[in-house]
């Protein structure tokens, strides 16, 4: 589940396909009234996860100005739930496909920076490099920001290297 509706979305389908992993579906879900605020995503997720026949259940979120973040964090920890949070946000894993960059971001500055390798909005090109995706585990997994699962590290920071390796062991 991503709070995000179309740009998580697509970069988790692409990365599925490109690495050929078996057996992971990617399923856009609308989450209405609050949008992307996590304590709503996680509501979803464990709704679909009653109905379903589920692995895994993994969220994607930002921390952006979420103030039910920590206490989601708190309910995945015991319930089973895997979350997967980038600070300030889940372009922050995008940017470090094109660039080595280790700057504190914000949702401007990231705009910015995807714009000069030519992500505007939010749709994935085609030409997305998905074969950079060793490079963006690279500089998530850097000394100087340890990420765990379920938890909120600093700015920049991104956990996404724990659910690359779950699609790779897939």
């Amino acid at each position: 589940m991503t709070e995000g509706e179309i740009t998580e979305v697509q970069y988790l389908q692409g990365l599925a396909q490109y690495l050929r992993t078996a057996g992971v579906t990617v399923v856009p879900c609308t989450v209405q009234s609050g949008g992307g605020e996590p304590s709503r995503v996680l509501a979803k997720a464990r709704d679909l996860a009653s109905q379903g026949d589920y692995e895994a259940v993994w969220l994607v979120v930002d921390v952006d100005d979420h103030a039910s973040l920590d206490d989601v964090l708190r309910k995945c920890a015991t319930g089973g739930e895997t979350v997967v949070v980038s600070n300030p946000q889940f372009e922050v894993w995008l940017l470090w496909h094109f660039a080595s960059t280790g700057a504190p971001q914000t949702t401007a500055s990231l705009k910015k920076e995807l714009r000069r390798h030519g992500l505007v909005g939010k749709h994935l090109p085609t030409s997305f490099p998905f074969d950079r995706v060793d490079q963006a585990v690279t500089m998530a997994t850097h000394k100087d920001r340890p990420m765990s699962r379920n938890s909120r590290g600093p700015n920049p920071s991104s956990a996404m290297p724990h659910l690359v390796d779950a699609l790779r062991r897939s």
